[in-house]
């Protein structure tokens, strides 16, 4: 299957629950399927950036939501 043609799977990972895991599960999925050699892209919606952060990334040098 080539590329323009292959299907891209979307994962979400939500809950409505406070403390719930939601960010150490998505970004251990993201870890260990960007090691895999899958592409993958980790959007942080959270405004305290704790996946962000836990990626290495400033949060104060990342682009906001809120500012798009």
């Amino acid at each position: 299957m080539s590329d323009s043609t292959r299907i891209t799977p979307i994962l979400a990972v939500v809950s409505g629950a406070g403390s719930a895991g939601k960010t150490t599960t998505a970004t251990t999925l993201a870890t260990m399927l960007a090691e895999q050699g899958q592409r993958v892209l980790l959007v942080d919606l959270d405004p305290q950036a704790n996946a962000t952060s836990a990626l290495g990334v400033d949060p104060a040098g990342a682009v906001s939501y809120t500012h798009l």
